[in-house]
């Protein structure tokens, strides 16, 4: 692994795999660019929810997110810790003698990074946190790649128990709810066409073969040196080694894998709870099943963190099952969830990706010393 090189040694600085970084200035303005963007998606989302349900009220929202009191505040950071944890737990899992401590470093940091800018961005980030902990760069992008895995494979999934959801509480599939439902089934039906072709090397190899054109063409079109190897060879080399990376894991992984997804969805349900939804106007199952389909429709990243696509879809779908009388409460007890769940993450990601960073610089320092 390629260590930074602090600008004092004399060289430009250099990322975890050994490229120039660009300068802060022009990392801050990106940034800035993307916070802006997100914004302008929030405002869009907010307009576009006003115009679905007339009686959205600002004022009302204010005053459903005053009522918490400070025992329910405890409660939702206390479930948002062990939501944290439990991905901490499922991060760690993925790489022999990682510490749970540095499972959860290795989630909040690289989560930061996704929460502000779309697609996998997060696995570089993770991918350079394992290497400078010293697993071996095979083992860390085996490692990135069995987390990306589980993380699609669980959102391929919840849609299915969102079925059984919908058929326990006896969700009325109609307006807005049925664009969501079939979206969500398009979705899992791809990527359940992708499961069946990875659970087989013949069929891994023929469909990198058929995508090959495809990509090499991507990469022209962008200007990009492509890989020199084909497409099919490279899937079915990757297929086998996360799959004997996955040996003795699936079981851990899996089980930190449910705890993750129970307690995300324990946040939704407490938010929505404490700000005045009672069971009879909105029941769990019918929340877990909005909560599962939502996991489906954003399992492709459109907008950073899932940014107006979530908020939508959440309150859409879960306003008209608890009826109009609690549309403003809803909106607040999604907000609660997406500032718990997504804005939080940002601030103290960074503080984690900042604490790395300083870690990193130490062992520098200590070895030029």
């Amino acid at each position: 692994m390629t260590e930074p090189i602090p600008p004092e040694a004399g060289g430009a600085e250099l990322d975890a795999v050994g490229k120039p970084q660009p300068s802060r200035t022009r990392t801050a303005l990106r940034i800035g660019i993307r916070v802006v963007v997100i914004g302008v998606v929030l405002v869009v989302s907010g307009f576009v929810l006003a115009g679905i349900f007339d009686d959205l009220n600002p004022a009302e929202i204010r005053n459903a997110l005053d009522s918490l009191n400070d025992a329910e505040v405890i409660s939702l950071f206390m479930g948002w810790l062990l939501w944290i944890g439990a991905q901490g737990l499922q991060t760690a899992s993925l790489v022999d003698g990682l510490p749970a401590r540095r499972g959860v470093l290795a989630y909040v940091g690289p989560s930061a990074v996704s929460s502000v800018v779309p697609g996998p961005s997060d696995l570089p980030v993770r991918y350079a946190m394992y290497q400078s902990w010293g697993t071996s760069p095979d083992e860390a992008g085996t490692a990135v790649a069995a987390s990306g895995v589980f993380s699609i494979g669980s959102q391929l999934v919840l849609p299915a128990f969102a079925g059984v959801a919908i058929a326990v509480s006896g969700i009325q599939v109609d307006g807005f709810l049925t664009v969501i439902v079939a979206t969500t089934v398009v979705l899992a039906i791809a990527i359940g066409l992708a499961a069946l072709v990875i659970g087989s090397e013949g069929r891994t190899r023929w469909a990198g073969a058929k995508l090959d054109p495809v990509i090499r063409g991507v990469f022209r079109l962008l200007r990009k040196t492509p890989p020199e190897r084909d497409l099919g060879t490279i899937a079915v080399e990757q297929r086998t080694a996360s799959f004997a990376h996955l040996q003795g894991k699936w079981l851990p992984t899996t089980a930190a894998t449910v705890l993750t997804i129970a307690a995300k969805c324990s946040l939704l349900i407490m938010a929505l709870r404490f700000v005045g939804i009672p069971e009879d106007a909105l029941g769990w199952s019918a929340i877990f099943a909005v909560f599962a389909l939502v996991a489906g429709l954003t399992i492709i990243p459109i907008t950073p963190g899932s940014a107006g696509v979530s908020e939508i879809a959440l309150v859409g779908m879960l306003a008209p099952i608890a009826g109009t009388a609690y549309v403003n409460q809803v909106a607040a007890g999604v907000l609660i969830y997406r500032l718990l769940t997504w804005i939080l993450l940002i601030p103290v990601g960074l503080v984690a990706l900042g604490g790395w960073r300083l870690e990193q610089r130490r062992k520098v320092g200590d070895s030029n010393t």
